[in-house]
């Protein structure tokens, strides 16, 4: 199995310390995967927090300025650079260079530190939101899916029922969590693998018996087992790991598409 954190902490020293040092493709899938599911997660938090509440935020009024990977517009790519540097957890959230960027499709919004990217297979990247701005995940994944996203990533959590609710349904991979390679700002906040709004392993283990959540345990064959996640989607865990491993505030990560 995959392992997505494998060498991030040593991706990070090596970006800051070496910028121009050639990565192994494993590595730069991880650190990808990490700066762009992070990022995701600090802009859409207070619409998916609404969401397991049974609520919807407001989508606000906004206008976008533009760059197209086709016809790259130079100050379009710098403003977007220092947007999505201007988080307070930047250091952890930005993998693209400049020239990077100016390969993809930039939505930033106009007056605001919040935007998004798309990259030319379609996969919306760079999601962020350094603003007051707040409700952004409708107006954003509607318009990123008008202008060619198709896919995304994210950790399994409160953004899974964010996601598959503006139609990112179909799982076609998943990273499972590494201790060894945690990332060192990630806060282990408790994810709930038994609601279908936070875990993809919901279903998977709604006819386990024996299961109490607030007693912290999972009573079940110890034993790796090929199981049937969100979208039908096959994976070898082991239930009980997983149970604990989710209760521990360590979630895999979740490839999505439409």
């Amino acid at each position: 199995m995959k392992k997505l954190f494998e060498n991030w902490n040593k991706f990070i020293n090596e970006i800051k310390d070496a910028p121009e040092k050639k990565l192994s493709s494993h590595e730069e899938q991880a650190a990808e995967a990490m700066a762009n599911t992070l990022s995701a997660e600090d802009a859409f938090r207070d619409d998916a927090i609404a969401l397991l509440e049974g609520e919807e935020l407001p989508s606000p009024d906004i206008e976008y300025e533009k760059s197209d990977a086709s016809n790259p517009d130079e100050e379009v790519v710098k403003r977007f650079f220092v947007s999505l540097n201007s988080g307070k957890r930047s250091g952890f959230l930005t993998y693209y260079k400049k020239d990077e960027l100016k390969e993809m499709n930039l939505f930033l919004v106009k007056e605001h530190n919040a935007g998004f990217a798309i990259k030319k297979d379609g996969d919306i990247v760079s999601v962020h939101n350094n603003s007051s701005l707040r409700g952004l995940a409708s107006k954003f994944l509607s318009d990123a899916k008008d202008n060619g996203g198709t896919k995304l990533d994210h950790f399994d959590g409160f953004l899974t029922g964010l996601y598959k609710k503006y139609g990112f349904k179909d799982v076609y991979e998943v990273y499972q969590w590494d201790e060894q390679y945690s990332p060192k700002e990630w806060t282990y906040d408790p994810v709930n693998i038994l609601n279908s709004k936070t875990s993809i392993y919901a279903e998977a283990t709604a006819n386990v018996e024996d299961v109490d959540y607030d007693m912290k345990e999972l009573k079940q064959t110890n034993e790796q087992l090929e199981v049937e996640a969100e979208d039908s989607f096959k994976i070898e865990i082991n239930p009980s790991e997983k149970f604990n491993q989710y209760k521990y505030g360590r979630p895999d990560v979740i490839f999505r598409r439409l």
